[in-house]
């Protein structure tokens, strides 16, 4: 019985030590306030990851590059998995995708003293909208802007189409509304912040992933770790106070 005993407790600790010598290699770009190595916590989306893989006894190391050489690296297995990605097919045949992360709310920023009381695609035409070079903002808008429905306005930056705002050389700035705001307050004086308000319908919303590398040693594996301990931190709430943290910033 003490030699069962024993074996017993040699093989959960094996185990143990196993769970705890997992190291998941990320490969990330800036994007704040989600991820950066300038941020505390390395933004609301990095201390989601760690929280999750910390569940599960699971260090984690963040590497910061350009996004396209962080998706190469995990691509070829370079890295194990890079964050904050929506879902294409293409996505889907080269990577293992984790259960969703967060979802983005893409919507229109406009100056206050602009009453607008109804926005969609069908009323674009009377706007000229700024949008961002190399930016997708959801299938339904990237449709309609292919098919000329209404006036794009691009510019190099999310923070020159602020500025543009401001300066009313553009009626609407198109954003994911957590980026949006965060720029508007990081960027621009409190008076003219001010000025600016996200008009109260989102026109669309997209699940955001992390890609995990079908290259890695035991990727099927990590996506199953992590998935685990979103769940458990969805669950305790700790998932629900960084969330509603990051929003108050």
């Amino acid at each position: 019985m003490h030699n069962f005993i024993a074996f017993l407790l040699l093989i959960l600790s094996s185990i143990s030590a196993q769970s705890a010598e997992l190291r998941v290699r990320i490969a990330s770009g800036e994007f704040q306030p989600y991820l950066s190595k300038s941020l505390q916590n390395e933004g609301f989306i990095s201390k989601i990851i760690r929280a999750a893989f910390k569940q599960e006894n699971v260090m984690v190391s963040i590497a910061y590059y350009p996004w396209k050489r962080s998706y190469n690296m995990v691509k070829k297995g370079e890295a194990d998995l890079t964050p904050y990605w929506v879902k294409t097919p293409e996505r889907e045949q080269l990577f293992i995708l984790s259960d969703p992360i967060d979802v983005v709310q893409y919507g229109f920023f406009h100056l206050k003293e602009n009453k607008i009381t109804q926005l969609d695609f069908s009323h674009l035409n009377k706007y000229k909208v700024g949008v961002s070079l190399g930016y997708s903002y959801g299938l339904a808008f990237d449709t309609a802007r292919k098919k000329q429905q209404f006036i794009c306005d691009e510019a190099p930056s999310d923070e020159i189409n602020i500025r543009k705002l401001i300066a009313k050389r553009i009626d609407l700035f198109t954003a994911d509304k957590t980026l949006g705001k965060y720029i508007i307050s990081t960027t621009l004086p409190p008076k003219e912040a001010e000025k600016i308000t996200f008009f109260p319908k989102n026109f669309a919303e997209e699940p955001v992933y992390l890609l995990i590398s079908k290259k890695t040693p035991n990727g099927a594996k990590i996506a199953d770790i992590f998935n685990k301990g979103l769940k458990k931190i969805k669950q305790n709430g700790e998932y629900h106070r960084i969330m509603q943290e990051a929003k108050k910033q």
